[in-house]
């Protein structure tokens, strides 16, 4: 079991990812001018922090990674028209010096092109435009006419 010091540690090495930045503002302190330095490599040998850190780092990362099932249901949403962006509108009001700034904010459905977009992307993930790439035209010429030699 961490002991709250320990626990503060990890969790300010989890913000910086810097051992002796954390040891510092979890408290620890050292006479000697190295000694925090050495405390926290000391800390980050310590098995229970290692799990504590990488369960924490598990669990961090998997709230950021994107997955299949969100980018196909978002690309989806866009082709439906469920999608919207968001525009911010900053309204002025007042008299000359005394200006008061409102900051309005408004819902607007994708554009046709964003639809279209998201339409391509989509059929680009189900292999239903293998047959179609950008090619240049090529032109071949038969020529008949005798060489000498």
């Amino acid at each position: 079991m961490l002991t709250v010091q320990k626990t503060l540690f990890c969790d300010y090495y989890l913000v910086s990812l810097n051992a002796t930045e954390a040891a510092k503002l979890a408290g620890y302190e050292s006479k000697k001018p190295e000694g925090v330095r050495v405390k926290a490599c000391k800390l980050m040998q310590d098995k229970e922090i290692k799990e504590y850190i990488g369960d924490r780092l598990k669990h961090k990362q998997e709230g950021l990674i994107v997955k299949q099932d969100d980018i196909l249901e978002y690309l989806s949403g866009c082709i439906y028209g469920t999608e919207s962006e968001k525009q911010f509108i900053v309204l002025r009001s007042g008299a000359k010096g005394a200006y008061e700034d409102t900051l309005v904010e408004r819902e607007l459905p994708l554009k046709a092109r964003d639809r279209i977009r998201a339409a391509e992307v989509m059929a680009k993930i189900y292999k239903l435009m293998d047959g179609y790439k950008d090619k240049e035209s090529t032109i071949i010429i038969n020529n008949t006419i005798p060489r000498e030699g």
